[in-house]
């Protein structure tokens, strides 16, 4: 049995001479070329790097986002109804943390005064305490208003009172912190944390007439703070 002339001869054409086969187009080259490897710029490469690097802490910090935004979202933002309370806000923004137990009070007392009068006598008909009661008093500018200062002393040694008292037109607007205490004088820590406290809310943009500083609490029980420092006794 004979095999057919082209695979006796090993694909060689006639007479002997080795046929030559067909070169490839461009588009078979294209269909059968193998894919080019992507080149990726070293620059982006580091990057990646430093990414699975840093994965668990930016994972952490993706964790803290989340429980901050539901914090945020359960507690109550407050906002001041008035400049006396508004203090009290900026007192709490600070982290006001005496030693001793501070209770504050805000109060604007309404239809009672006329404009020309003093903030030191209206707030003195407002509380009605004696001249026998009153340690120190002052007054200050303060951006748009006078403010007077007062530290009284507390019958029955319940402590002491810093009022600060100023009117806004024809309202009596006043703001005042008992210190817990059983002296009778005012102590070294009182007048440093009086005066501490005074940097804070006596501030020229607090005290701006016709608008109520913009402060915002968050507290969790929807409420001012009652107190600073230690919690008060029962």
């Amino acid at each position: 049995m004979s095999l057919p002339r082209e695979r006796a001869t090993g694909g060689r054409g006639p007479g002997g001479v080795e046929r030559r086969r067909r070169r490839r187009g461009v588009i078979s080259k294209l269909l059968t070329a193998p894919l080019p490897a992507p080149r990726i710029p070293a620059w982006l490469a580091r990057a990646a790097g430093g990414v699975l690097r840093t994965w668990p802490l930016l994972a952490g910090l993706l964790v803290i986002g989340l429980l901050w935004l539901i914090w945020s979202a359960r507690t109550p933002v407050l906002t001041a109804r008035h400049r006396p309370e508004a203090l009290c806000f900026a007192l709490a923004e600070a982290r006001y943390a005496p030693p001793m137990t501070v209770e504050p009070g805000a109060a604007v007392v309404r239809g009672r005064f006329n404009e020309h009068t003093p903030a030191d006598v209206a707030v003195r008909q407002a509380m009605q305490f004696t001249d026998d009661m009153v340690m120190q008093e002052g007054r200050q500018r303060v951006g748009d208003f006078d403010v007077s200062v007062l530290w009284l002393r507390i019958p029955g040694g319940r402590g002491h009172w810093l009022v600060l008292a100023w009117m806004e037109d024809s309202d009596l607007a006043l703001a005042s912190f008992r210190f817990e205490s059983t002296e009778t004088d005012l102590t070294s820590d009182e007048e440093v944390w009086g005066k501490r406290l005074m940097l804070r809310v006596l501030a020229d943009d607090l005290f701006r007439a016709g608008t109520v500083p913009a402060i915002r609490l968050r507290a969790r029980d929807g409420a001012p703070p009652r107190y600073f420092g230690p919690k008060p006794p029962d």
